[in-house]
């Protein structure tokens, strides 16, 4: 954690009006949010906030939104003041239109150029996830309906990943419904999200999708151990409101591998369980979340919560053990 540092700091600009809105350049130090942060997030659940610095161009109204940026990102740096990593830059343009009241189009591209050398895990068999030049195309469309709600995203990327082609995608079907007029107000919700694997992840072409900088904690359960890389992920929520300040709600998840000779990725984006053999197979496990949030006043919030991940055991088979036989002497 850091003693003092700084999440933003920047500036901003009025360019000129479109369609009676204003036009801002920033530029600074600053936060990104932008969609279902399913791909861009200030990751609010971290002990430190995810931070850029560069340059932002944006719009706001009231039907459409619209940001371009080129920044670099911030790592946190407890022993010093935090810098950008000059290795990496992202940029991305990002259009949100809004048909009608609660209904939402995105539309976007993202770039992320990153030189610096990462292997997932460290070794001889781990994967070489940078350097890598990866471009994002993607779509997302949510919105609700008397009650019944749904939200659809489509990714795609293409690039090099090292000396490799890239081409790896993402995708996420959700539906649900809400009930007003029940007690409590619950909201249910079904999901499935999908995120591509590689079957051989050094072998000239790379299929990994690569998560950017996510709200991991969010989509893919709260204790953190899978991320949108490589996996697969049926889920299942159901939301209530015992009162307006209390909100209590419990997650399922049943997770497996998309390729078993791929590794199982975290909510931070890093490999850090792989058989390269594929012999442990692609069954993660199941995991389970309840929460209970109590809104205490403007800035107060108390968060109580159990999770609990039943992973699965190994497919490997035990090697057959024979006794052997001892030859019997007659006399």
């Amino acid at each position: 954690m850091n003693r003092g540092d700084l999440l933003n700091l920047f500036v901003d600009l009025r360019l000129f009006d479109c369609a009676d809105h204003p036009v801002y350049v920033r530029g600074g130090r600053q936060e990104l949010l932008l969609g279902s942060q399913r791909l861009i997030s200030a990751l609010d659940w971290a002990n430190v906030r995810r931070t850029f610095q560069g340059v932002k161009v944006f719009r706001q109204g009231e039907e459409w939104d619209f940001d371009a940026f080129w920044v670099q990102p911030v790592p946190a740096n407890p022993k010093d003041f935090d810098s950008p990593d000059e290795n990496q830059e992202f940029v991305g343009s990002w259009l949100t239109y809004r048909p009608e009241k609660g209904r939402f189009l995105d539309f976007y591209y993202l770039y992320l150029g990153n030189s610096n050398d990462v292997t997932q895990p460290p070794g001889p068999e781990g994967i070489v996830r940078y350097p890598a030049d990866i471009h994002t195309l993607g779509t997302r469309w949510t919105g609700d309906k008397d009650g019944f709600l749904w939200d659809t995203e489509l990714m795609l990327q293409m690039g090099q990943q090292q000396q490799q082609d890239l081409l790896a995608g993402a995708g996420t079907v959700g539906l649900g419904r809400h009930w007003n007029d029940v007690c409590y107000s619950p909201t249910a919700w079904i999901y499935y999200d999908y995120a591509s694997g590689d079957a051989n992840p050094n072998d000239g072409d790379f299929h990994t999708f690569n998560q950017l900088y996510p709200f991991g904690h969010y989509y893919l359960g709260w204790i953190d151990l899978v991320g949108r890389q490589n996996i697969h992920d049926l889920n299942a929520h159901l939301y209530f409101y015992p009162a307006s300040w209390i909100t209590m709600f419990v997650q399922y998840h049943r997770f497996w591998l998309n390729h078993s000779t791929d590794a199982l990725y975290n909510a931070a984006g890093n490999a850090y369980r792989r058989d390269p053999t594929g012999a442990a197979g692609t069954n993660v496990g199941d995991e389970i979340d309840f929460v209970a949030n109590f809104h205490l006043a403007r800035y107060t919030d108390l968060l109580l919560g159990y999770s609990k991940l039943l992973g699965a055991a190994s497919s490997k088979k035990p090697p057959v053990r024979t006794r052997r036989r001892t030859p019997s002497c007659s006399t």
